[in-house]
């Protein structure tokens, strides 16, 4: 299906407003859509789905559907409108979507803006990247004009997408266009002109953030959906985002390098007096963007970050279980139970994770889904030999409360949980309605 068609269809289902099924002939065949209606969509909070891959640029590249692959290297400067509404099992009414969004083959440093189409592409970057790298970031994006999200490139590059999950129309959260919060940088700026030059933070410092009443951010916000960039870092290091008034928990929420610009999505509790704390375990400066909210009783339910699993034999977890697992093979499946634990509900539909690789061996690929699924063609962090790296990952839970991850080449996993969505006014995509496309033959990015 060629996207002006796709463009078209989504038009048409949102006049019509009512539940549509939809047969694409794509490069994997017939894939059936089932989109779900207006009314009955609009009573739920967060929609989760298996990963489906909504974009690729490679020659190579496959979607879901068979739109939006193969279109080339993007320009830099270039806009990409990418549609995702009625694919990919978001509806047609989405009013925002959960993305993962992955930079490869890039020509040179540059940046990623993730912005409503039809609004004007605000200040705030959502991937950062450098030349040649495999990069991804977790990004919760407001869906703009004939439900489209558009991608600014500031340098050339291929831009790979998948979608996790999406907010109906009436959900409780707010998606915002992006608005920078916080840049110490010398030359930074904000939405508000405060918290800006504030200097480099200095190794074990805790910057206090207001975000409340700031950036469209209500002021009686519970929790806040952020980008957090670490840039020009004195060393190895990480940053841990907690609501202030809460001890420091045992969680990392970004991981960096000397000299890297390193991004990363995080949906923290916002704590005393409206203030998110960011702490930096190595000198670095700090970049946050805000993308949306969660109002009280939204149907999210925000923790204190908790750590779950651990593969290495230093690790720890809150509970004790899923440490000293040892290095993850390649092709590799973990199951990891995350129902009951670190404060996530026993009923939790879906949860907020922040999952992060050490130590692998290779360039490969973390895929996270629901266990009891078939492994989609997505993925969820991407990493190289060496570098720590870590993604925020919105996934649905699955069989026995577990989250399964495919690595495709040996690694330690972290994993950590930052909140869940309540069984109340939740819905999860029908994953019988979706053929996902045999992972046999995937392009090395995943």
């Amino acid at each position: 299906m060629s996207e002006d068609r796709v463009k078209a269809s989504i038009r048409r289902r949102r006049t019509v407003g009512a539940a549509v099924v939809l047969a694409c002939t794509g490069l994997f065949g017939l894939t059936v859509l089932r989109v779900a209606s207006t009314s009955a969509a609009s009573s739920r909070t967060f929609v989760s789905l298996v990963p489906a891959r909504l974009l690729d640029t490679r020659l190579e590249g496959a979607t879901a559907d068979g739109a939006f692959a193969g279109s080339g290297l993007r320009p830099a400067g270039d806009v990409t409108q990418l549609v995702v509404a009625g694919r990919g099992g978001v509806a047609g009414d989405a009013t925002a979507a959960v993305l993962n969004v992955t930079v490869t083959d890039a020509s040179g440093p540059g940046y990623v803006t993730v912005f409503p189409c039809g609004s004007e592409r605000p200040l705030a970057s959502s991937v950062n990247f450098v030349t040649g790298s495999t990069v991804a970031n977790g990004v919760v994006a407001r869906v703009g004009a004939a439900g489209q999200v558009c991608l600014y490139v500031s340098e050339s590059t291929h831009l790979v997408v998948d979608v996790t999950g999406y907010f109906p129309a009436g959900a409780g959260f707010t998606s915002l266009v992006p608005a920078r919060l916080l840049d110490s940088r010398a030359e930074g700026a904000t939405v508000d002109g405060s918290f800006v030059n504030g200097g480099v933070r200095t190794a074990g410092s805790v910057t206090e953030l207001k975000v409340t009443g700031r950036g469209g951010v209500a002021t009686n916000a519970t929790a806040v959906v952020l980008n957090v960039t670490a840039t020009d870092p004195s060393g190895e290091g990480y940053v841990t985002v907690y609501p202030c008034g809460s001890p420091r928990p045992l969680a990392s929420s970004l991981n960096y390098m000397v000299g890297a610009t390193v991004p990363n999505g995080v949906i923290t509790r916002v704590g005393s007096s409206g203030r998110v704390c960011l702490f930096v375990s190595t000198a670095t400066h700090l970049v946050v963007d805000v993308t949306g909210y969660f109002p009280p009783s939204s149907g999210f339910a925000s923790l204190v970050p908790a750590r779950l699993m651990d593969s290495r034999t230093s690790g720890a977890t809150v509970d004790g279980a899923f440490v000293n697992l040892g290095i993850r093979p390649t092709g590799s499946v973990t199951e990891l139970l995350v129902a009951g634990r670190g404060g996530v509900a026993a009923d939790a539909p879906s949860t907020v994770l922040n999952v992060t690789v050490t130590d692998a061996s290779g360039s490969g690929y973390v895929t996270v889904f629901p266990c009891g699924s078939p492994r989609p063609l997505a993925s969820s962090v991407n990493f190289v030999p060496g570098v720590t790296v870590a993604n925020g990952v919105v996934g649905r839970v699955g069989a026995g409360g577990k989250v399964c991850l495919y690595v495709s080449d040996t690694a330690h996993l972290i994993v950590d949980v930052a909140g869940y969505f309540t069984a109340s006014g939740y819905g999860s995509g029908p994953s019988d309605s979706v053929d996902i496309p045999s992972t046999d033959d995937i392009p090395s990015l995943g």
